[in-house]
């Protein structure tokens, strides 16, 4: 668990630089890192479960000038890791364990949102430190800056992730032993309660019948997914 807690930290740490310190070519989005934490711990089908859950739920969540929204990134690669090690020693479904995961996991959202906010601090710190050597003429050069706002991003989200897989996984694998048959069912179809959720939320800000049908499609799509997954 630790190899695994300490990989998906890593691994987790440097997809969320994406947010909005380097690239934005949006592999921070939870349908993307999810999978690749999945892929990298032994289980794509599980990061993939993971992720889908967090992309429908917050996909009307953009981060419009001041708004931080709540931080989906650390979330879902959180739930895949700690969801992959859990099933690799449990015979209860996919979905379930998933499930059962984003809700353990899921006020590390907010949390999250909070760790951004004290990150961007951080970096406007760092920026007027820069702004100041550069007028005083003399000072580090602004690399060390750049590389120093670059290790703090990635030195939060990795303590946080790392901490929540190894809490996570452990209270998962216990509710889960714990959890008679009807219950584990009971996650197994709660699974789908989020993506539905998720489109109730989206549909009220659909204009043009088109959207909606594109939409329905869509979900009709990750839905049969689900399906093939929890199969």
């Amino acid at each position: 668990m630790f190899y695994d807690a300490l990989l998906a930290g890593t691994l987790g740490g440097l997809l969320w630089l994406d947010r909005f310190q380097v690239f934005q070519i949006m592999i921070s989005r939870p349908l993307v890192a999810a999978p690749l934490i999945g892929f990298a711990l032994g289980d794509f089908t599980v990061g993939l479960a993971a992720g889908l859950l967090y992309e429908v739920l917050w996909l009307d969540r953009p981060p419009v000038g001041g708004y931080v929204p709540p931080d989906v990134t650390i979330a879902s690669v959180s739930t895949a890791a700690v969801a992959v090690i859990v099933k690799q020693t449990s015979s209860v479904s996919i979905t379930a364990v998933v499930f059962l995961s984003f809700l353990i996991l899921l006020p590390l959202a907010f949390a999250g949102a909070r760790l951004d906010y004290l990150v961007r601090l951080g970096l406007g710190g760092l920026a007027q430190k820069a702004e100041k050597s550069l007028a005083d003429g003399f000072g580090p050069p602004l690399s060390r800056y750049f590389f120093g706002g670059l290790l703090l991003g990635f030195g939060c989200a990795f303590g946080m992730i790392f901490m929540a897989v190894l809490a996570g996984a452990t209270l998962v694998d216990i509710f889960i032993t714990w959890f008679p048959v009807p219950a584990q069912r009971a996650l197994e179809l709660g699974y789908y309660s989020v993506p539905l959720v998720g489109a109730m939320e989206l549909l009220q800000g659909f204009a043009e019948k088109r959207h909606i049908a594109l939409f329905m499609a869509g979900l009709i799509t990750a839905l049969a997914g689900g399906l093939l997954v929890g199969i």
